[in-house]
């Protein structure tokens, strides 16, 4: 394509247990969605820098923290962390599922399993590397030696 859409995949309902802290609690909150759509339109416009990744892109922490800043809102590193770690498995568990639906309908480009399968290719890469869990710092340096 000569010029890419902007698509985004979000996930608002992070848990503290689900990202190797304790409890059933959200990671964020319901105004943290202005925070995400404004990086994203921020991306979208060329105004940030993101981190590349097998998978995407993700936002550096220092735009993030300017931009909690905005809506009255401190954001640690820590919290950054726990929401933009890869969980390797979970990630590939994902793909598999997209994969085993898409695969049952008719028309389906086959440039989408291509995908799939390039992303799984750099997951799994990283998760020789790293393990299951891979942070941040990991997948800055992940994309620099790439």
């Amino acid at each position: 394509l000569k010029s890419k859409p902007i698509m985004a995949g979000l996930n608002y309902f992070l848990t503290h247990g689900a990202r190797g802290g304790e409890g059933d609690g959200l990671l964020g909150e319901k105004r943290d969605v202005k925070v995400w759509l404004g990086w994203l339109e921020l991306r979208a416009h060329g105004d940030v820098e993101a981190i590349e990744t097998p998978i995407g892109f993700i936002p550096k922490y220092e735009d993030l923290v300017e931009l909690f800043a905005g809506i009255g809102k401190e954001y640690p590193q820590e919290l950054y962390e726990q929401q933009f770690a890869f969980y390797v498995d979970n990630i590939i568990a994902r793909i598999d599922l997209q994969e085993e639906a898409y695969g049952k309908e008719e028309n389906i480009p086959t440039r989408l399993f291509e995908v799939y399968a390039e992303q799984r290719k750099g997951l799994e890469a990283l998760k020789a590397k790293y393990g299951s869990v891979v942070s941040v710092e990991q997948l800055v340096e992940a994309a620099r030696d790439s």
